[in-house]
């Protein structure tokens, strides 16, 4: 690897770090449900109680996982897709993938973070408490808005990241 892929890779990869650790320190509310479903290729999976809810889908050429705990976690794969969605703490978090991988995680009240790739993953959408991101067509770019929150299209050369004032993009 060239010196600059590699200080690239080094950056991005800090950058993901440090807005996991934020977003994992951010307050969310307590809840005693915690659901997930898992949909192994050909089968879906769907589970509601209360205020959580999850739900998981995959043709039988791909995989997908959803997690929910005081939130709403969907996740949708297909074409030997891959796709993860978490929503925890009030959080709804939705991936969807077309023969790529994406997952979606949003951390906190009104916090969302969708993400979906057709052929362009895979992507990373992180959302923290009140937060905004999304990942979509490699043609309208991917959006950070709101409170803290991360969307990387890795192999589009996308990303931004917000900190709840600033909003950092890469192109």
């Amino acid at each position: 690897m060239e010196r600059t892929t590699v200080g690239t890779a080094g950056l991005a990869l800090g950058v993901v770090a440090t807005a996991l650790g934020a977003l994992m320190i951010a307050p969310a509310t307590a809840s005693a449900v915690s659901l997930s479903c898992v949909s192994p290729p050909g089968r879906g999976d769907t589970t509601i109680v209360d205020r959580t809810a999850c739900g998981a889908n995959a043709d039988t050429s791909s995989n997908s996982a959803a997690f929910g705990t005081d939130g709403v976690g969907f996740a949708d794969a297909a074409h030997a897709g891959a796709a993860l969605g978490a929503g925890l703490g009030g959080g709804v978090g939705a991936a969807e993938a077309r023969r790529g991988a994406v997952a979606a995680v949003a951390v906190g009240p009104e916090s969302v973070a969708i993400g979906t790739v057709d052929s362009a993953g895979p992507a990373l959408v992180l959302s923290g408490p009140g937060g905004q991101a999304l990942v979509a067509d490699p043609a309208k770019g991917v959006v950070c808005a709101a409170g803290p929150s991360l969307a990387i299209n890795f192999l589009a050369g996308q990303a931004c990241l917000s900190d709840g004032i600033t909003v950092w993009r890469l192109p």
